[in-house]
Parts: structure tokens; sequence; C-alpha cells
């Protein structure tokens, strides 16, 4: 019998390299701002492969990754913000010169009603009153209400609202160090003093959050505001202490110094943790149709926000001084801590894929979270701290993931014009029927390995493209020629070579 053949494996395997380049050609070299790309945890919106960096398994964590950037931030950007932060976008328009003066302006006059109440060192009472007025014209209040979680550990702050009061301290930390510097000079020596005693009042009381933070037990939002929470506490206190003249024995400065250690402690411990917390904190639920899992865009949209305070992960987390071990890539800095947690990530997505045992799903499933890891780095900043051959790495994962695709689903199925018996749950036949012929048998394993795939998910159209061209490109001329060298065989009703590649177009759901 003359054998059926499919293009030449090399042949086939340069096809669908040249499909890849022309896929990523169109869109755009993985530029996800062109494909509504949802992976930042900014946007809980999904993105055209299907995933969301909501966290719909992790209530508790899910607000804190979508947007945990200081509004005070150079990197916060209004269409990034999701629902949940508006107040957010109304601070953030607040920061116009002259909204800033008004502002400023009220609560210099402000100041100047409190004052005296801190020229009386004899009166407590009215120095709390006078504080607690001072700090609820921030909008603070709320923010420092702790619980007494300064020392009750991890349970003690509601992890959903971390995120908002990390927020809301810094901006009201950055507003008060400026109210405090217009005051200090223009007030005269008596009020001035007074000025330093509500200024140390005010820093002793911003430091409860801080504390509260630093008491956390080892999470992923801990190290987030941690991260978020050391520059603004760094270099706000600095400048009070220059300001007033706060010695190194000052309570206020010690206490600074304290709660800065602490908040370094509690990152590193963090980070010593993050690769732990790729693969296990994120509770793993296989999908049925080898779509993207909502981790992908969850794990590489917080990779984002970590860098967003790159300079203090540098200090707190890689630098592992105090006797600490590093975190995991610190030799590296941050390239080789972004390397070694999407490498974690992309181990613990072939872990999980093992257990798709259907022919050809495990390698859809990887192709299909492969392609979202690629698209999510090249397309964000986080590709400036990979290695410069990482796209071409994965882009050369994928022809393999797709290779073996078509290995386990479709050769199979062609094998069974030569009389094969092919070698997948596709193809295997009881024995009373392998007698039949080579074309009924193919149609029987075209049809099974048809009706299966209809289901499975391919979200990205040119992924979908690529492979429905790469099974076109394998099956329809094998079945041509088979027929065309077999003229004594008619082809069934409605299974010409046309009709076959139009039932193949209909392979994958987006």
């Amino acid at each position: 019998m003359a054998t059926s053949s499919g293009p030449p494996p090399s042949a086939m395997y340069a096809r669908i390299r040249t499909i890849i380049a022309e896929a990523r050609l169109d869109s755009g070299g993985y530029d996800n701002s062109s494909s509504g790309d949802g992976s930042s945890p900014a946007s809980p919106v999904a993105s055209s492969d299907g995933s969301s960096s909501a966290d719909e398994f992790c209530p508790h964590e899910q607000g804190e990754f979508r947007r945990h950037a200081s509004p005070l931030s150079s990197s916060a950007r209004g269409d990034e913000l999701d629902f949940d932060d508006r107040d957010c976008i109304r601070q953030v328009s607040l920061s116009s010169p002259r909204a800033l003066d008004d502002i400023h302006g009220r609560q210099q006059r402000v100041l100047l009603l409190l004052l005296p109440a801190f020229a009386s060192p004899t009166d407590a009472a009215a120095r709390a009153e006078a504080l607690s007025h001072w700090l609820s014209g921030f909008d603070v209040a709320w923010v420092l209400d702790t619980g007494g979680a300064s020392g009750g550990g991890e349970g003690a702050l509601p992890r959903r609202e971390l995120r908002r009061r990390v927020g809301a301290w810094a901006q009201a930390l950055g507003g008060m160090e400026r109210v405090f510097r217009l005051g200090h000079r223009e007030l005269v020596p008596a009020q001035a003093a007074a000025l330093g005693e509500l200024a140390a009042a005010s820093a002793g009381a911003m430091l409860r959050l801080v504390g509260a933070v630093a008491a956390l037990g080892s999470s992923p939002s801990t190290l987030l505001a941690a991260l978020d929470m050391y520059a603004p506490l760094s270099e706000t206190y600095t400048v009070l202490a220059r300001l007033f003249s706060w010695g190194p024995d000052h309570p206020v400065p010690a206490a600074a110094e304290a709660a800065l250690a602490g908040l370094a402690g509690a990152a590193r411990r963090c980070g010593r943790d993050l690769r732990a917390f790729v693969r296990s904190r994120y509770p793993w639920r296989m999908p049925q149709g080898g779509e993207v899992l909502p981790c992908v865009g969850f794990w590489m949209g917080y990779f984002r926000c970590m860098l967003r305070s790159r300079a203090c992960l540098h200090l707190v987390v890689l630098g592992g001084d105090g006797g600490e071990s590093p975190a995991p890539g610190a030799g590296e800095g941050s390239r080789g801590l972004v390397a070694e947690l999407v490498s974690c990530l992309e181990t613990a997505l072939e872990e999980n894929a093992a257990a798709l045992a259907f022919p050809g799903l495990r390698q859809v499933f990887m192709l299909n979270n492969t392609h979202a890891v690629a698209r999510r780095a090249a397309g964000s900043g986080l590709r400036d701290f990979l290695p410069p051959e990482w796209l071409r790495v994965r882009e050369e994962r994928m022809e393999g993931h797709i290779k073996g695709y078509m290995d386990e689903s479709w050769a199979p199925v062609v094998s069974r014009l030569d009389g094969g018996g092919g070698g997948g749950l596709f193809t295997k036949q009881p024995a009373r029927r392998r007698s039949r012929s080579p074309l009924s048998a193919f149609y029987a394993a075209f049809e099974n390995a048809c009706s299966a795939q209809r289901c499975w998910k391919v979200p990205d159209p040119a992924l979908r493209g690529v492979l429905r061209e790469a099974v076109s490109e394998l099956v329809v001329p094998a079945y041509r020629r088979y027929l065309e060298e077999h003229p004594e065989v008619k082809a069934a009703p409605g299974r010409n070579a046309e009709e076959l590649e139009q039932q193949l177009s209909d392979l994958f759901e987006g």
C-alpha cells in the first residue's frame, strides 16, 4: 500500500515556527495594549486569552493586588484604577497646584487654631483632642484604627482594607510634611515650638499602621504593603527630624528607626517565602478545556506591582542584611528575582498540567499558559528584568507544545490512512472493528478528535489560528493524497477534502 502522508516532520515543524512568528507579528509582538490585557492587579477585566487578574479563590487577597501602588506614586495612572479606587482618582485629581494651595491653605488655618493646645504641656486632654481634629483633617483616623493590631499578629488587620489603608496613609503623611514645612517658615519661635510638638504627636500616631503591617504574617499582601510604606516613612521622618532638629535620642526618630526595621524584617520574611506563595498560596483549580489559569494574570500583575517599589525591593528584600537570608534570586538583584519567580510559576503550571491525561490537552494547556506568561512579560516592564533570550526561549517552548499536541492528537489520526492503529485515546478501536478499511478507521478517529477538541479553549485568536492551520496542513493534504492514490475508494458523502478542512476550522473555543 502506498504510504499516506502528511508533510515530513521537519517540514511541518518549520511551518509551525513560521506560523508562530506570523502570529507574533500580527498581534504586535505580544503587546498587550492592543488586546485588552487584564493581567495587572489594577484591572479585574478578563484579557483576550481568557484569564483575569481577579483572584476569585482568595477573596481576602483580591482587592489588595488589583491596585497596591500609592496614589502619590509617579506610576499611578487613572486608566489602571479599578472601580473601587474612585477615592484614589478623586485624590489624584486634587493634585493640581491650585487645588493643593486651597487644601493646604485651609489646613494652615486649622493648624493655627490647634497650636495653642500644644503650647501648654500640662493639658494632655486638650492635646489629645487637638491631635484628633488634626488627623481627621487628613481623613486618616480610620486608617490608624488598627484595633490593637500593632501586636496582634496576622489576623489583626483586615487584609481586604490593607491596600486602601496604605495608600491613604502615604497620602496623609505627604500632606502633613508639606504643611509642617510651610508652617515652620511662617510661624514665630513660640508657635514653631508648638508645631514641633504637634509634628511629634502626629508622627507617633502615624507609626501605628506601620507597626500593624510589620506584625502581619508572611503573605503576598504584606510584602507589597511593607514596600509601599518603607520609602515614605524613611523620607518623611528624615525631613521632619531635620526640620525640627530632632536628635537621635528623640523619641520620634528612634521609633521611626524601629518601625523601618520592622518593615524590613517583614518584607524579608515575605521575600524568602515568595516561591512558596506562587506554588501553593494560590488554590490551583485545573480547567477542563485547557484554558489559561487565572493565577497567570494574577501573579504576573503582582510581580509588576512589586517592582513599582524597586528601590525598596533592593534595600529591604534583596539586601539580606541584618543577618537574615536574602530572597531567592537576590544575588542578581531585581532581574534575578523576577526571573526566579516567573520560572517558579511556569514550573507550577507544568506540574499541574500532568493531571491532564487526554491526548493533546496537556500540550494545549501549556501552550495557552506559556503564551499568556510571555505576552504579559513582553507587554509590560517585566521584560526589562528578564534575560535577553527569555522571550525566544518561550517561543521555542510554544513550538514544542504545538509539536507535542500534533503528535498526540493528530498524527495517530493520519496514521489510520496507512492502516496504523494509532496510539491515543482518540484512535483506539475494539478488536472486532480493527479489520475495517483504513478510510473508515480514519473517519472514526477524525470524528472522535473533532468532537473532543471543539470544546477545548484557546482564547487568543492568533494562537487559535496557529493550531487550526497546523492541524489542517497535516490532515487535509494527507487525506487528499490518499484519495488520489486510491481512486477505487470513494469519499463518503460530506467528506471531501474541503469539507474536512471546514470541519477543522471549528476546532477550539475562544
